[in-house]
């Protein structure tokens, strides 16, 4: 299954496990976040693992991702692409914005999971 690059790049953060590419989601990962074992990972699933990555990049717990948090995970270049307004921080908004397109473009089936 294909995500996103930044969500590929957190989902190494959550499960610490490497990726096979940048933007494929591994076995081991999907089974690390895919909390009833199901072997889907659903939306509520995928939205609870998004909410504790960032939890954990956001070092200095303000809401907000500078990009020195966000440095292990994205390069520049992604950084700038998840901060919209460009004020240099990754709000929540941002974030979750970002994360909602990545699991909507892996979705191509539209049924609400990845498999």
């Amino acid at each position: 299954m294909k995500l996103g690059i930044f969500t590929a790049a957190v989902v190494m953060l959550a499960s610490a496990v490497s990726a096979e590419s940048a933007g494929e989601l591994h076995e081991k990962q999907l089974n690390a976040i895919d909390a009833n074992n199901d072997g889907f990972l659903s939306k509520d699933e995928f939205n609870a693992f998004s909410d504790y990555a960032f939890q954990e990049m956001d070092e200095d717990k303000n809401g907000t991702l500078g990009l020195e948090e966000a440095k292990p995970f994205l390069d520049i270049k992604q950084f700038q692409n998840v901060d919209q307004n460009n004020d240099d921080l990754i709000s929540r908004a941002e974030y979750n914005a970002q994360m909602n397109a990545d699991f909507s473009s892996a979705d191509q089936d539209g049924n609400g999971q990845l498999d």
